[in-house]
């Protein structure tokens, strides 16, 4: 399903203000450091100079969260990349996921995203890309089956009770409590 970029648009502004109500602790914030993205004609595109929506999957089983080793910045993330043209950030996030690691995977009962985080992604002269911020819309996703990845990047298992992290913490947090 490929959206308009205006419904795009309303989609990214929606979902921000939705998880705002479910998240109060975390809506100032949030809106403030987001508040950027209305004032882009696309806010998932990459040409984006000042920052762009990324989506990323999260994975849990068996008491274990799945992670890669990001090829560049050499640190344990969730799965997760830029938004193609016309996907959502829910889409992205389960591309991503199964580009990465080869899982097939579909959307949890949590409804919307798990996790809103901005953060600075340094320059990159390789890419010629300029400092900018990522808006990474992370969701709950659940294992299907695992196939060959298409962009394998190093993965692993690790036990929720050692991360440690504060975005992936937030997140495993929210995850324990929604499994209640």
């Amino acid at each position: 399903m490929t959206l308009t970029q205006k419904t795009m648009n309303k989609t990214i502004t929606q979902s921000i203000a939705d998880y705002a109500s479910r998240f109060p602790k975390e809506a100032s914030e949030l809106i403030a450091k987001t508040a950027f993205l209305e004032t882009l004609d696309d806010p998932c595109s990459r040409q984006s100079i000042a920052g762009h929506v990324t989506g990323s999957g999260i994975l849990i089983q068996n008491g274990r969260i799945l992670l890669i080793e990001h090829r560049y910045i050499k640190e344990w993330f969730q799965p997760g990349g830029h938004i193609d043209p016309g996907e959502t950030p829910l889409q992205a996030a389960i591309r991503e996921l199964e580009e990465e690691t080869g899982w097939k995977s579909h959307p949890s009962q949590f409804g919307g995203p798990i996790d809103i985080d901005v953060h600075v992604i340094p320059a990159n002269p390789l890419k010629q890309e300029g400092q900018h911020f990522h808006v990474d819309f992370a969701y709950l996703l659940i294992p299907e089956t695992q196939t060959v990845a298409s962009d394998p990047e190093k993965a692993g298992w690790f036990e929720l009770s050692g991360i440690t992290a504060p975005r992936l913490r937030r997140v495993v947090d929210k995850y324990l409590d929604f499994s209640k």
